[in-house]
């Protein structure tokens, strides 16, 4: 049984970005995971990876494909909102209950205010780096 991830969206860019996120990349992308997005992840994404700031690592033709491959090999759910605010940001609160809706097993984010929850219902919240260290052991 695959992997249900919520990836947010600084993680999509800094594997746009490449580096050492290829093999998080590849994984991600894998029949191992099941990538959990909803229509606001997906604009959130469009909306980042326009800002100029990030046109000396990427084009915007790969920003689209990326956009594209997830809505071909993601399962796009409906957003959800979540009744108080969790987050010390609540605009990232999406991500929460969207992980609550699905019963995503990992929430993967390089988002401090995020991260320090650890866990929001049977979801834990992990940056790239755990995310690496537990699931791609030898790889």
């Amino acid at each position: 049984m695959p992997l249900r991830v919520v990836v947010d969206c600084n993680v999509y860019v800094s594997l746009l970005i490449g580096g050492s996120m290829v093999d998080l990349r590849d994984h991600l992308l894998s029949d191992t995971v099941e990538l959990i997005l909803s229509r606001k992840l997906i604009t959130e994404i469009e909306e980042q990876t326009t800002k100029t700031k990030f046109a000396k690592y990427f084009t915007p033709d790969q920003a689209a494909a990326l956009v594209q491959l997830l809505l071909e090999i993601g399962e796009l759910r409906e957003d959800q909102t979540l009744g108080a605010a969790i987050s010390r940001d609540p605009d990232d609160d999406y991500l929460l209950a969207l992980a609550k809706k699905v019963k995503a097993d990992v929430l993967l984010t390089g988002d401090k205010d995020l991260l320090i929850l650890a866990k929001h219902g049977r979801t834990r919240i992990l940056s790239p780096v755990a995310f690496r260290r537990e699931h791609l052991k030898g790889k």
